[in-house]
């Protein structure tokens, strides 16, 4: 059984953990919580020391409190859950504030983490909100997405904390031992966008930030798997940060156009014995690049645009019995467009996903830190993966075809 740090900040939906902590110890878990001082508003310290068999603690000094205590809690975790995570607690995770006990916790631990928000729907919308927790998953944290629904403001949509079935059960799956179903596999990995010169300071791209092949990665190397990452590279293309100890499998090359990216995939094809494609390759180049810089001029210009290089069908049509694992980024008709790529690709697996179109905004696709689709198989299987982190995502594809 393991140690749970439970960790709440000022939200009505506070109340709602002391179920979280009866449920954990039902399951044989040790609980300890950790209250900012207006979470204390929202549920009673006395209630969850009940439960949990243990003072629920939200002083960093006093005279009950050792100078180490933070350190002493940091290290006694195997788990530190965020829940409800406020806008405020999310920001101050982001950005490594420890100026209350709960925050201070989360800097000392090297424990894994969830965080669970819970907000109004307007606060959860804002794209300051929605930065900081991308940059918390980025950094590995867990997402335990929020609800849709009535808020206690009166307002309905998306806010609602979890339900506690949900928190409880997204806290056993964080337990599970790391599998290793991959030992032994080799795979090659594209991720990121490619990019292709319009002239010496100027390109087109998209808006890939290679988070969902990061987590690809992670996931991979965490059950045992070597990882070649070919990853084209961009501003705010997102590294994969290798877990601890498995850091001399991870090789990661870096290209920037379709052609370099084929380039060297196919260098290192060989090795592998499975492929994920998961780079958004753009279907397009600059026909002529100019080598020096255009200059502006009052007419309008036009762009020779050629089809680039299939980077995946190359490697298909290269293949000498590997697996491939494909994705599929699309605005419509998601499901019957990704099985028309898995069959013109010849591909073994394809994750489907929708991508808001332009000007709109989503929760899914591109430069985002949740994502949700489909799973289909070449035998004609559909699964489909609700609403989580990149990371849940990724764990949740590698359960299937590992």
């Amino acid at each position: 059984m393991a140690n749970i740090l439970i960790a709440i900040s000022g939200s009505i939906s506070a109340y709602k953990i002391a179920d979280v902590v009866s449920e954990l110890g039902k399951a044989g878990h040790q609980t300890q919580c950790l209250l900012t001082k207006s979470a204390s508003q929202f549920v009673s310290p006395l209630v969850l020391e009940t439960l949990s068999g243990r003072p629920a603690l939200s002083d960093l000094f006093g005279p009950s409190v050792s100078g180490t205590e933070h350190i002493d809690l940091a290290r006694w975790a195997d788990l530190v859950v965020f829940a409800p995570a406020s806008a405020n607690m999310l920001a101050r995770l982001a950005l490594g504030l420890a100026d209350d006990l709960p925050s201070t916790v989360a800097l000392a631990t090297e424990a894994p983490m969830l965080v669970a928000p819970a907000m109004n729907t307007v606060m959860w919308d804002k794209p300051i909100v929605q930065q900081h927790l991308a940059t918390l998953v980025s950094r590995g944290a867990g997402l335990i997405p929020p609800a849709s629904g009535l808020l206690a403001c009166g307002e309905v949509g998306m806010g609602k904390l979890a339900p506690v079935a949900e928190i409880v059960a997204a806290i056993e799956r964080a337990l599970l031992p790391d599998r290793q179903d991959l030992a032994g596999q080799r795979i090659l990995m594209t991720a990121g966008p490619t990019t292709s010169a319009i002239d010496a300071v100027r390109y087109i791209t998209n808006h890939s930030t290679g988070r969902m092949g990061a987590a690809m990665a992670e996931e991979a190397l965490r059950r045992g798997a070597a990882v070649d990452y070919v990853l084209g590279m961009d501003k705010g293309v997102v590294r994969p940060v290798a877990p601890r100890g498995t850091q001399g499998r991870l090789r990661v090359i870096e290209v920037r156009t379709a052609e370099e990216m084929a380039a060297a995939a196919l260098q290192y094809l060989p090795l592998a014995q499975g492929v994920v494609a998961s780079a958004a390759v753009m279907d397009y180049a600059v026909a002529a690049p100019a080598a020096n810089k255009l200059k502006r001029a009052a007419a309008a210009i036009a762009l020779d645009l050629v089809p680039s290089q299939d980077v995946l069908g190359s490697l298909r049509q290269a293949a000498t019995g590997q697996w491939f694992l494909g994705f599929a980024a699309e605005t419509d008709d998601v499901e019957a467009h990704g099985r028309g790529k898995l069959e013109a690709k010849g591909l073994d697996y394809l994750f489907a996903n929708e991508v808001s179109r332009l000007g709109a905004a989503g929760q899914t696709g591109f430069a985002v830190g949740t994502n949700a689709g489909v799973l289909l198989g070449k035998d004609g299987s559909r699964h489909a993966l609700g609403l989580g982190s990149k990371a849940d995502i990724a764990r949740q594809i590698w359960d299937l075809i590992a």
